[in-house]
């Protein structure tokens, strides 16, 4: 949830942050926090009509969020001393250390290699069919009922050798994926835009 600039009046907040406060007008909003001065704030002041919102950037997602455009409210961005802006959000200063250590948290967990695990490259559709074969003979196994007869299923000597093959084929394809094909864990929730964009591509075949 964005934080505001506690200013008093509901209209003129933007001209007493770039007059009173020592504010500069950006062109446009940043393409990142990255590009915001350490001991700048970032502020997005919208003209609601009635009054002016004077918002505290200081995550991601709510750069994303108020750089939105589809929303056509007017809108101008500042950067302003730190702590002038800080002075002017009771609990900023709380809220991005919280939101920091966070991101330390969570690229120092993602780091380890134990946050990997296996995935298969293989179609949704193929892992169904390989799903239902495997109870499908699990079942059979047990000596219940799949269609046909299990006591036929297991004496004909055509359908055990079709099972033998699909079952071989199913185990072939664990073991690939379980040699190859890894990608880290990252949760890119809202609460984790930072981890967000694209994975790494898959290891090619083996010897490539």
């Amino acid at each position: 949830m964005t934080l505001y600039l506690d200013l008093p009046d509901s209209g003129g907040k933007l001209d007493r942050l770039l007059g009173e406060f020592g504010a500069v007008a950006l062109p446009g909003p940043p393409g990142g926090l990255d590009e915001v001065p350490t001991d700048r704030a970032l502020i997005c002041v919208v003209d609601m009509g009635d009054y002016e919102a004077p918002g505290y950037i200081i995550t991601e997602i709510e750069l994303a969020t108020w750089a939105d455009r589809t929303d056509t409210r007017p809108r101008t961005w500042l950067l302003m001393d730190r702590g002038v802006a800080d002075r002017l959000c009771p609990g900023a200063a709380e809220d991005r250390s919280s939101w920091q250590s966070s991101v330390e948290r969570d690229a120092e967990a993602a780091a380890h290699t134990d946050n990997l695990v296996p995935v298969a490259r293989a179609s949704r559709s193929g892992l169904r069919r390989d799903v239902g074969l495997l109870r499908q003979y699990a079942a059979v196994l047990r000596g219940e009922l799949t269609g046909t007869r299990a006591d036929e299923f297991l004496t004909d000597v055509r359908s055990r050798r079709v099972a033998s093959a699909d079952l071989d084929a199913i185990a072939k394809d664990l073991e690939s994926w379980a040699e190859r094909d890894w990608v880290a864990v990252i949760d890119i929730g809202p609460e984790r835009e930072h981890l967000a964009g694209p994975l790494p591509p898959f290891p090619g075949p083996a010897g490539r």
